[in-house]
Protein backbone atom coordinates (compact mmCIF):
# COMPACT_ATOMS: atom_id res chain seq x y z
CA UNK A 1 0.00 0.00 0.00
CA UNK A 2 0.94 3.38 -1.09
CA UNK A 3 2.26 5.88 1.63
CA UNK A 4 -0.57 8.50 2.08
CA UNK A 5 1.53 12.08 1.02
CA UNK A 6 1.19 14.93 3.45
CA UNK A 7 -0.86 17.56 2.31
CA UNK A 8 -0.43 21.35 4.30
CA UNK A 9 -3.62 23.62 3.66
CA UNK A 10 -4.15 27.34 4.74
CA UNK A 11 -7.59 27.73 6.99
CA UNK A 12 -10.32 29.18 4.89
CA UNK A 13 -13.91 28.94 5.58
CA UNK A 14 -14.28 26.23 3.58
CA UNK A 15 -12.13 24.17 5.64
CA UNK A 16 -13.89 25.19 9.02
CA UNK A 17 -16.05 21.82 9.57
CA UNK A 18 -12.38 19.86 9.25
CA UNK A 19 -10.66 22.16 11.71
CA UNK A 20 -13.99 21.42 13.86
CA UNK A 21 -14.04 17.99 13.88
CA UNK A 22 -10.12 18.10 14.36
CA UNK A 23 -10.75 19.77 18.19
CA UNK A 24 -13.59 18.22 19.19
CA UNK A 25 -12.48 14.74 17.72
CA UNK A 26 -8.94 14.03 17.26
CA UNK A 27 -6.41 16.88 18.69
CA UNK A 28 -7.15 16.03 22.40
CA UNK A 29 -8.22 12.50 22.90
CA UNK A 30 -4.59 12.00 25.29
CA UNK A 31 -5.50 15.52 26.80
CA UNK A 32 -8.88 15.60 27.93
CA UNK A 33 -8.68 19.08 29.87
CA UNK A 34 -7.71 21.43 27.27
CA UNK A 35 -9.95 20.05 24.99
CA UNK A 36 -11.81 23.27 25.57
CA UNK A 37 -9.38 25.28 24.12
CA UNK A 38 -10.41 25.81 20.43
CA UNK A 39 -6.85 27.65 20.12
CA UNK A 40 -8.03 30.84 21.00
CA UNK A 41 -5.64 31.85 23.63
CA UNK A 42 -3.51 33.55 21.06
CA UNK A 43 -6.80 35.64 19.91
CA UNK A 44 -8.23 36.73 23.29
CA UNK A 45 -6.84 39.09 25.78
CA UNK A 46 -5.11 37.46 28.91
CA UNK A 47 -8.39 37.86 31.53
CA UNK A 48 -10.96 36.54 29.36
CA UNK A 49 -9.07 34.12 28.23
CA UNK A 50 -8.87 32.36 31.87
CA UNK A 51 -11.82 33.13 32.79
CA UNK A 52 -14.04 31.94 29.60
CA UNK A 53 -13.91 28.36 29.76
CA UNK A 54 -17.50 27.21 27.88
CA UNK A 55 -15.99 24.89 25.38
CA UNK A 56 -19.59 26.03 23.29
CA UNK A 57 -18.39 29.54 23.46
CA UNK A 58 -14.95 29.06 23.02
CA UNK A 59 -15.70 27.07 19.85
CA UNK A 60 -18.50 29.26 18.51
CA UNK A 61 -16.14 31.80 18.62
CA UNK A 62 -13.21 29.51 17.06
CA UNK A 63 -15.93 29.72 13.96
CA UNK A 64 -16.36 32.97 14.00
CA UNK A 65 -12.98 34.04 13.75
CA UNK A 66 -12.13 31.52 10.96
CA UNK A 67 -15.36 32.58 8.66
CA UNK A 68 -13.88 36.24 9.36
CA UNK A 69 -10.42 35.45 8.46
CA UNK A 70 -9.36 36.91 12.07
CA UNK A 71 -7.83 33.33 12.83
CA UNK A 72 -5.33 32.28 10.14
CA UNK A 73 -2.93 28.85 10.08
CA UNK A 74 -2.43 25.55 8.49
CA UNK A 75 -4.29 22.30 8.71
CA UNK A 76 -1.71 19.17 7.49
CA UNK A 77 -3.55 16.42 6.26
CA UNK A 78 -3.06 12.29 5.47
CA UNK A 79 -5.73 11.93 3.21
CA UNK A 80 -8.89 13.84 4.12
CA UNK A 81 -7.92 13.22 7.82
CA UNK A 82 -6.21 16.26 10.23
CA UNK A 83 -3.60 15.84 12.00
CA UNK A 84 -2.06 18.72 12.46
CA UNK A 85 -2.52 22.32 12.76
CA UNK A 86 -0.70 25.27 13.49
CA UNK A 87 -2.20 28.60 14.62
CA UNK A 88 0.07 31.55 12.47
CA UNK A 89 -0.86 35.15 11.63
CA UNK A 90 0.18 38.64 11.83
CA UNK A 91 1.72 39.95 15.52
CA UNK A 92 -0.30 42.63 15.65
CA UNK A 93 -3.09 40.15 15.23
CA UNK A 94 -3.03 38.22 19.25
CA UNK A 95 -4.29 40.13 21.42
CA UNK A 96 -2.73 38.32 24.16
CA UNK A 97 0.73 39.02 23.35
CA UNK A 98 -0.32 42.89 22.82
CA UNK A 99 -1.21 42.75 26.13
CA UNK A 100 1.11 40.73 27.81
CA UNK A 101 4.31 42.53 26.20
CA UNK A 102 2.71 46.16 27.73
CA UNK A 103 2.23 43.88 30.80
CA UNK A 104 6.51 43.33 31.29
CA UNK A 105 7.64 46.37 29.38
CA UNK A 106 9.08 44.13 26.49
CA UNK A 107 9.42 46.54 23.62
CA UNK A 108 10.34 45.05 19.81
CA UNK A 109 13.18 47.27 18.41
CA UNK A 110 11.58 47.32 15.13
CA UNK A 111 10.18 50.24 12.99
CA UNK A 112 6.07 49.94 13.97
CA UNK A 113 5.76 49.05 9.69
CA UNK A 114 7.96 46.02 9.88
CA UNK A 115 5.54 42.44 9.44
CA UNK A 116 6.49 40.02 11.61
CA UNK A 117 4.47 36.89 11.15
CA UNK A 118 4.02 34.71 14.28
CA UNK A 119 3.67 30.70 15.17
CA UNK A 120 2.04 30.86 18.26
CA UNK A 121 1.39 27.03 18.68
CA UNK A 122 1.49 23.52 16.90
CA UNK A 123 -1.41 20.90 17.37
CA UNK A 124 -0.37 17.66 16.51
CA UNK A 125 -2.76 14.69 16.61
CA UNK A 126 -2.12 11.61 18.89
CA UNK A 127 -0.14 9.17 17.27
CA UNK A 128 1.47 11.18 14.64
CA UNK A 129 3.53 13.27 17.13
CA UNK A 130 7.66 12.65 16.24
CA UNK A 131 6.90 12.15 12.54
CA UNK A 132 7.82 15.28 10.60
CA UNK A 133 4.20 17.02 10.56
CA UNK A 134 5.60 19.99 12.98
CA UNK A 135 8.29 20.46 10.48
CA UNK A 136 6.84 20.66 7.61
CA UNK A 137 3.92 23.10 9.00
CA UNK A 138 6.83 25.24 10.03
CA UNK A 139 8.45 24.55 6.64
CA UNK A 140 5.20 25.86 5.08
CA UNK A 141 4.90 28.88 7.57
CA UNK A 142 8.63 29.78 6.38
CA UNK A 143 8.18 29.50 2.54
CA UNK A 144 4.59 31.50 2.46
CA UNK A 145 5.45 34.32 5.36
CA UNK A 146 9.07 34.94 2.76
CA UNK A 147 6.47 35.44 -0.50
CA UNK A 148 4.08 37.68 1.60
CA UNK A 149 7.18 39.93 2.27
CA UNK A 150 7.59 39.27 6.10
CA UNK A 151 10.82 40.50 7.44
CA UNK A 152 10.49 38.10 10.11
CA UNK A 153 9.35 34.86 11.47
CA UNK A 154 8.68 35.33 16.02
CA UNK A 155 8.01 32.03 18.13
CA UNK A 156 7.97 31.49 21.95
CA UNK A 157 8.94 28.39 22.81
CA UNK A 158 8.32 27.96 26.73
CA UNK A 159 12.00 28.19 28.10
CA UNK A 160 10.95 24.87 30.41
CA UNK A 161 11.39 22.02 27.88
CA UNK A 162 10.07 19.70 30.42
CA UNK A 163 6.62 21.14 29.75
CA UNK A 164 4.46 18.15 28.81
CA UNK A 165 2.39 20.16 26.55
CA UNK A 166 4.96 22.07 24.41
CA UNK A 167 2.43 23.87 22.15
CA UNK A 168 4.60 26.52 21.01
CA UNK A 169 7.08 24.46 19.40
CA UNK A 170 10.55 23.58 21.02
CA UNK A 171 13.96 25.57 21.36
CA UNK A 172 15.26 22.69 19.36
CA UNK A 173 13.46 22.70 16.75
CA UNK A 174 13.28 26.28 16.22
CA UNK A 175 17.42 26.30 16.50
CA UNK A 176 17.67 24.13 13.63
CA UNK A 177 15.70 25.63 11.43
CA UNK A 178 17.56 28.92 11.83
CA UNK A 179 15.99 30.78 14.43
CA UNK A 180 17.81 32.57 17.50
CA UNK A 181 16.73 33.77 20.32
CA UNK A 182 15.81 37.74 20.73
CA UNK A 183 14.72 37.48 24.28
CA UNK A 184 14.09 35.44 27.63
CA UNK A 185 10.56 36.59 28.91
CA UNK A 186 10.82 34.23 32.15
CA UNK A 187 8.42 32.21 31.31
CA UNK A 188 8.79 32.19 27.36
CA UNK A 189 11.90 32.94 25.04
CA UNK A 190 11.28 34.89 22.27
CA UNK A 191 13.12 33.24 18.77
CA UNK A 192 13.41 35.06 15.57
CA UNK A 193 14.48 34.10 12.02
CA UNK A 194 15.33 36.65 9.39
CA UNK A 195 13.28 36.17 6.10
Amino acid sequence: MEEQKLIIRPLSSELCEDWLYYFDKIAFQDHEDWAFCYCLEGHLDRKTNEQWTDPKERRDKAIELIRTGEMQGYLAYLGDKVVGWCNVNDRRNYRYLTEMFREIDYRTEEAADVKVKVIFCFLIAPGYRGKGIAQSLLDRVCEDAARDEYAYIEVYPFTDEKFEFPYHGTSKMYERNGFAEAADLKYVKVMRKML
